[in-house]
């Protein structure tokens, strides 16, 4: 079993993993003359495994301290004691290939016998692979390098193969949800405070251009990670920010975290300073660009007892302490807040050019009874609501600025206009779904939901207008079990032709591989459970035809029918992409259990489009404890036949396992702090819940590169 964390272990410090194998030479090699004695003078919350690390950053102010790097915890023994201590002070890199890989994630047992895990100084973890050490396992970086080219290119061409490096652990209690959002909106404020403190009094009074280009680098869309986290036992929600780049962590305050009490999905707020409405049409109806506000969308609740409350929340300025306030766009009455929400989506119902906000709830009977657990029954129910955005009362003409009849500028998050209005569009999506345009020449969109409560995947259609109605609703599957995550993804094989009258809106996942107005090939969905398949005669699924049953919880890839309007009739071909996770049952995840959860899609290189290779699928374990990534299945890997979907044959590249529940996955493209790693290159952020942590892992391409 992996071992719990210290005890010792602060809620909020970053430990990065990277530079180890070089700490010998930067101690004493002349090009880095500061050496140790550079670590005097820097004060973070970001805690470094090496003294290059700390060099490299311009880290933040903050009373935590950095501490000597790993290798002092060898001082004072022989060699032949050295020799037999763990070598986690080596990078830990490992290449994937042809057959999957099994990373267990450990607390080193070397650094909490000899007191290296205390607050201050490096991480902890070490990896495992297939049972052994990164340096002794076959999937090592440095055994790689050895490889002669004609292999390497064999396996980047055929088996997607990536460098993995565990590279950083992020100290945070209570990580659930992961979601990388851009610099330039949620938390903007604070990083611009931050800023202007740690500058000299001197540059303040004369202006020094300095401070200015800080300024406006920080307006610059750079990754911020946000980690949403709750507790059964608190009475407050964790709602935390890091920034990739400096490695800062900063947190909401009290009032927040007191009305949140167990955040879900986070996302960003866009600017209402300049609407155009009603009288240009909506083809004009806009915002000025792509602006963010400095703001979050929070979905809130889950459906145990004291937290099944829950609601759509807005936090103006997080982590701004002086000017971060709260409110609730849902309504305040004991009916309306008996629902809980996962997610929530910006989109324009009227046609006005407003905002509004389109979410699903549910509510649940409570699972605890006179102190006795209780069944679910059938009066879970969800419901796909939109929130109406309040209409201004006037416009300028000349800047477009929304105005109040007072003239002041329209905040629809102001007391006046809160909560916003609620509309109930359809009865049954409850957790997670997706917008989809299913054709671009009609007045609807298409909603697609995971329904987990009544275990459905469904469609239906939205007319817009000043009215918003359902006109069209349909059933994909009903033999699906518990359908919890679900995203829309562009799984087809290079150079097959896109189909550009479906579009996406949003695509069900924070990580946007499908971007607003890409088109989309399959819907993925997450299952709880699943114990049969489907009647192949009627859904031509391949797993009926090989007479397979489904084990456990899966993965489901749903291939949109092609053809005008053939969504509406045509079947939608399931394939079981992943089947087999199972709940590894601990105290902390008694509650409702399941596995898997949240699945993503994405590339291992930033900018990379499936005009250039299919996307890899990472899957959150939820209660598996365990991040797995799959990668695509070339032709040459599998024997077509007539009813095979092909594009949706994936295989696991690697499974890392945890020790502790998996709640989601963020994924971003900039360098994390000052570590070595490949620019451009994906970096997974992996959450582990009982452990309090979130493990940082870098990709890369395998090649070796001299980063000094």
């Amino acid at each position: 079993s992996v071992p719990e964390t210290n005890s010792f272990v602060s809620d909020k410090r970053i430990s990065l993993n990277s530079l180890r194998v070089f700490l010998p030479a930067v101690n004493n090699d002349s090009r880095f003359p500061r050496g140790r004695a550079a670590l005097a003078s820097v004060t973070t919350d970001t805690v470094f495994a090496s003294d290059a690390a700390a060099e490299r950053i311009d880290a933040p102010k903050s009373p935590s301290k950095i501490r000597g790097p790993p290798s002092l915890g060898k001082e004072g023994l022989s060699r032949f004691h050295q020799s037999i201590m763990s070598r986690s002070a080596d990078r830990q890199r490992l290449v994937t290939g042809k057959d999957p890989l099994l990373i267990t994630v450990e607390d080193n047992p070397t650094r909490r016998w000899l007191g290296l895990g205390r607050e201050g100084t490096a991480a902890t973890a070490q990896l495992l692979v297939n049972g052994t050490t990164v340096e002794h396992s076959t999937a090592s970086f440095d055994r790689f390098q050895w490889i002669d080219d004609e292999e390497r290119l064999e396996l980047h061409q055929r088996y997607a193969m990536v460098s993995l490096e565990l590279i950083a652990e992020v100290n945070i209690k209570k990580p659930g949800y992961v979601n990388i959002l851009p610099s330039s909106g949620a938390g903007s404020t604070a990083a611009l405070r931050r800023v202007v403190e740690k500058s000299t009094a001197w540059n303040r009074y004369t202006g020094t251009s300095a401070i200015f280009d800080e300024i406006d680098g920080n307006r610059v869309n750079k990754d911020r990670l946000w980690v949403t986290g709750f507790s059964l036992a608190s009475q407050r929600g964790y709602l935390h920010s890091v920034d990739a780049e400096t490695g800062h962590i900063d947190s909401v305050n009290k009032q927040t975290s007191s009305s949140i009490l167990w955040p879900n999905e986070s996302s960003s707020v866009p600017s209402f300073r300049e609407m155009r409405i009603e009288s240009e049409g909506p083809a004009a109806s806009s915002r000025k660009g792509n602006e963010r506000d400095d703001a979050l969308l929070v979905s809130d609740g889950f459906l145990v007892p004291g937290k099944n409350k829950g609601g759509i929340y807005v936090v103006k300025n997080p982590g701004n302490s002086g000017t971060e306030w709260t409110c609730c766009l849902t309504g305040g009455s004991t009916e309306h807040r008996a629902w809980f929400y996962h997610r929530a989506v910006w989109v324009d119902l009227t046609g006005d050019g407003r905002q509004s906000i389109l979410t699903a709830r549910a509510k649940s009977p409570s699972l605890i009874k006179n102190g006795q657990s209780v069944t679910r029954n059938a009066n879970q129910k969800g419901q796909l609501v939109w929130l109406e955005m309040p209409k201004p009362h006037s416009i300028d003409k000349e800047t477009g600025t929304p105005l109040e009849k007072d003239g002041t500028l329209f905040d629809p998050f102001s007391a006046r206009h809160t909560p916003w209005k609620e509309h109930i569009l359809e009865e049954g999506p409850d957790v997670m779904f997706a917008v989809a345009d299913m054709d671009t020449e009609d007045d609807t969109i298409e909603v697609i939901a995971s329904r987990f409560f009544d275990k459905k995947v469904s469609i239906c259609s939205i007319q817009r207008g000043q009215n918003p109605k359902v006109t069209f609703r349909r059933t994909i599957d009903d033999k699906c079990g518990s359908a919890f995550a679900s995203v829309l993804a562009d799984l087809d094989f290079v150079g097959t032709d896109s189909q550009s009258d479906r579009v996406v809106l949003d695509s069900g996942s924070t990580v946007e591989t499908c971007k607003p107005g890409d088109s989309f090939s399959h819907f993925l969905v997450t299952s709880h459970e699943c114990s049969f398949a489907y009647d192949a005669a009627i859904h031509g699924s391949e797993d009926d035809l090989n007479g397979n049953s489904i084990d456990g919880g899966s993965l489901f890839a749903y291939r949109v029918p092609t053809g005008k309007n053939a969504w509406k009739t045509a079947p939608w071909i399931r394939t079981t992409v992943a089947s087999g996770f199972r709940v590894k049952g601990q105290l902390g995840n008694m509650i409702n259990p399941g596995a898997p959860g949240f699945v993503y899609t994405f590339h291992p290189k930033k900018d990379a489009t499936n005009s250039e290779q299919r996307p890899l699928i990472a899957i959150a374990g939820d209660c598996a404890e365990s991040a797995y990534i799959l990668r695509p299945v070339g032709e040459f890997e599998t024997l077509s036949n007539g009813n095979q979907d092909l594009a949706a044959k994936y295989k696991l590249m690697c499974e890392i396992e945890c020790g502790a529940t998996v709640g989601s996955i963020a994924v971003g493209y900039d360098d994390f702090c000052a570590t070595d790693q490949q620019s451009g290159f994906a970096k997974l952020y992996i959450p582990c819940y009982e452990k309090d942590k979130v493990l940082v892992f870098a990709m890369g391409d395998g090649e070796d590169s001299d980063i000094w």
